[in-house]
């Protein structure tokens, strides 16, 4: 009958300190007890009240496993050897993301209750969430304005597209932007005095100051009329420098720095199709050495394209296109076929002889 009761395993409630516990109950075991209120209460019954109310708080707000695991490994002082492979990979990987959280809140004490966010897929789940404080981690951002009461806090050089025309006053409505870039597409009068450290990217312009209006442009898109010679159409066509033919936002993942380029994913302005078609299949880079670039990634992310136009025949065609910036004044952009023999032992690349040969042209 004892060695019976000797084999009997022993309860939670057998043992009186944390040390015990750590050495005769697993993370697992632990992590039951507590979904079932039995560790808080073992706790209080043994004087470890602040703990209790860790793991009570932990519960009713609903952590996760590996949050709750995280815990229990503090509070009863649990070894690595104890944890399981897949266990300790998942409580890396949290411990990880949060100190990556911590040195993003910068000492802020509202990181916890907080929203990360790293693309707008996460944006909209954490705004239907109601989340108050949103972190924007790098990438690119719409933010709905009819929503109030909001602080959105830039890392990493985070991009916001605001899309409204006229007049908002961000203050009205509560909403703050710190730290971050804000890229008005349209003309706007922003007010924002609540707001601190903005970067106003301004692409509103849809073309360079002193050029053609738009209206003149879309009659040249039409092409040579009827009774025009092809002698004035060009002339037609040169007049026109610097229409916004799209925008493009840097990525930093996008950068080669071996050979000092990076590669744009360009956002093309439907109503200059007729002459962007030449360049569904093109790749575009820009040459900047890996000071500049950084320099440019961290003031002016969301850019606008820029072209010149000529004329071929009866039709217009872009010429070059660049970028304007207030960073680093104009910058070209090299225009690539996509799979072409860069001459070296027949290997399909991004032909250099190419981008050689646009940079000459757009220099000459």
């Amino acid at each position: 009958m004892n060695d019976l009761l000797a084999a009997k395993k022993k309860t939670l409630f057998d043992f009186c300190s944390t040390q015990e516990v750590g050495k005769n109950f697993s993370v697992t075991e632990l992590l039951r007890e507590a979904r079932e209120n039995n560790l808080s209460e073992w706790l209080n019954v043994n004087f470890y009240s602040p703990e209790a109310k860790k793991i009570n708080d932990a519960v009713e707000k609903n952590l996760s496993d590996v949050e709750l695991e995280i815990i229990i490994c503090e509070i009863f002082g649990l070894n690595f050897d104890m944890l399981s492979g897949d266990d300790l990979d998942e409580i890396s990987a949290f411990v990880a993301k949060r100190q990556e959280r911590e040195i993003f809140s910068d000492g802020r004490d509202d990181w916890q209750s907080a929203a990360f966010v790293t693309d707008q897929r996460e944006l909209i789940r954490a705004l239907r969430d109601d989340a108050k404080v949103i972190y924007l981690i790098g990438g690119q951002y719409r933010i709905p304005l009819e929503l109030n009461d909001k602080l959105y806090i830039g890392r990493e050089n985070a991009v916001v597209e605001l899309l409204v025309d006229g007049n908002i006053d961000l203050d009205a409505r509560n909403i703050i932007f710190e730290d971050v870039q804000i890229f008005l597409p349209n003309p706007v009068t922003l007010k924002a005095d609540q707001s601190k450290n903005l970067k106003i990217l301004d692409g509103s312009k849809k073309i360079l100051d002193g050029q053609p209006t738009l209206k003149e442009i879309f009659d040249i898109m039409r092409g040579r009329r009827a009774f025009e010679s092809p002698e004035n159409f060009a002339r037609r066509a040169e007049t026109v420098q610097g229409a916004a033919v799209g925008t493009v936002v840097l990525d930093d993942e996008n950068y080669f720095y071996d050979e000092q380029k990076f590669r744009l994913a360009p956002q093309w302005n439907l109503d200059f199709v007729t002459v962007l078609r030449d360049f569904a299949d093109k790749n575009f880079f820009v040459t900047l050495a890996p000071e500049n670039a950084e320099k440019l990634y961290c003031n002016e992310r969301m850019l606008q394209i820029f072209a010149d136009l000529t004329a071929e025949g009866k039709s217009p065609k872009i010429l070059r296109l660049y970028l304007e910036t207030e960073t680093l004044g104009r910058i070209f952009i090299n225009v690539v076929a996509k799979r072409i023999s860069s001459g070296v032992g027949g290997v399909l690349g991004y032909g250099l002889e190419l981008i050689a040969a646009f940079k000459n042209e757009v220099t000459s």
